[in-house]
């Protein structure tokens, strides 16, 4: 500070001193202004169009205060030159030295006002912003519940609707299987009706099926004789007659007669001789065929061999020229 005690390069050192400190401390404002300008210039979330525009403002202000500053300095350098050299005018220096200062702290106070209301400012959007961001918090963790209680109810309705298609599906399925079931048993029976009828049908078919051969003999027959031939036409004896090469089932046999005996009575025997050797089977011990009859058998032979038919009696038999013709029909018992 100017003191009348001192010397004038005292008090222009001290002024000079002074002025240097007030820069100093000046500058660091300045550093201190400008890292809060930064801070509000940040890239963050949430920035304010008209604290950016203020801070804009107060950007151009701390550069015309830089500039003051400088030209001070200049002007003090200036001054320090004409001490030096003992040039007119330091006093009047001094004085504007002086005004410059006070102008200079004026400014600071304002720029202090300036600083506190842009605070008041931003700490105010800032609460504003806090109230609007709890806002939104609730609206938003009303928004949440409201949501899973929707999710919930839907979910609810969703289990009960595929628990109602359940219970329906399983119980189609049941009453479709019960349907199929009773189908199935219908089309079974109606197949087995079927397929006994159709073997029903195969049996009497097959019973139908045989093949037949026929023996022929002429004249008067004697008891003991063997006068009916097959195939080229000679006679049978025993184990010598209608050859049969596998097992057969005689079914039926027919005789017919033409002669002029009025009431021949004939009895005859069929007999099979086994082509091993073995025993001779009677096939039929006796028949009365008379003119001609037809006698219904079915008598199995399970070996292959002869069938021999012998005269076993004779009475009112005298046509030497009577004819006489026997069928046999025969099925096999194996496969041919």
């Amino acid at each position: 500070m100017f003191s009348s005690a001192l010397s004038i390069r005292q008090n222009i050192k001290a002024v000079d001193t002074d002025l240097y400190d007030y820069k100093i401390s000046n500058n660091g404002r300045v550093d201190v202004l400008e890292t809060f300008k930064a801070g509000l210039e940040g890239t963050g979330d949430g920035s304010i169009a008209d604290l950016q525009a203020k801070h804009e403002q107060q950007a151009s202000l701390i550069t015309t205060l830089e500039t003051n500053a400088t030209t001070l300095q200049s002007r003090i350098d200036t001054f320090n030159a004409g001490l030096e050299d003992g040039a007119d005018g330091t006093v009047s220096t001094i004085e504007q030295i002086q005004l410059n200062k006070l102008g200079l702290a004026q400014e600071l106070v304002d720029r202090g006002d300036e600083i506190v209301r842009v605070e008041g400012l931003v700490s105010t959007e800032a609460s504003d912003r806090t109230t609007a961001d709890n806002a939104l918090g609730a609206r938003v963790d009303k928004e949440i519940t409201d949501r899973q209680a929707a999710i919930t109810t839907e979910a609810t309705a969703r289990q009960a609707g595929d628990d109602n298609e359940a219970s329906l599906r399983t119980t189609a399925i049941q009453n479709e299987v019960v349907n199929r079931n009773n189908a199935i048993a219908v089309e079974t029976g109606n197949r087995q009706t079927a397929i006994t009828t159709e073997q029903n049908a195969r049996a009497a078919d097959i019973s139908k099926v045989g093949f037949m051969t026929v023996a022929e003999a002429e004249g008067v027959f004697a008891p003991g004789s063997f006068p009916f031939s097959f195939g080229m036409g000679n006679q049978s004896e025993a184990g010598y007659g209608l050859f049969m090469p596998f097992k057969y089932t005689l079914k039926k046999i027919g005789v017919i007669g033409v002669s002029t005996d009025l009431n021949p009575d004939i009895t005859l025997k069929l007999t099979h001789y086994p082509l091993d050797g073995s025993p001779p089977i009677d096939i039929v011990s006796s028949v009365l065929v008379g003119k001609g009859t037809v006698l219904t058998l079915g008598s199995s032979v399970p070996q292959a061999g002869n069938l021999v038919v012998e005269v076993v009696s004779v009475a009112g038999m005298a046509d030497v020229d009577g004819k006489y013709r026997m069928s046999f029909v025969f099925t096999s018992d194996e496969a041919l």
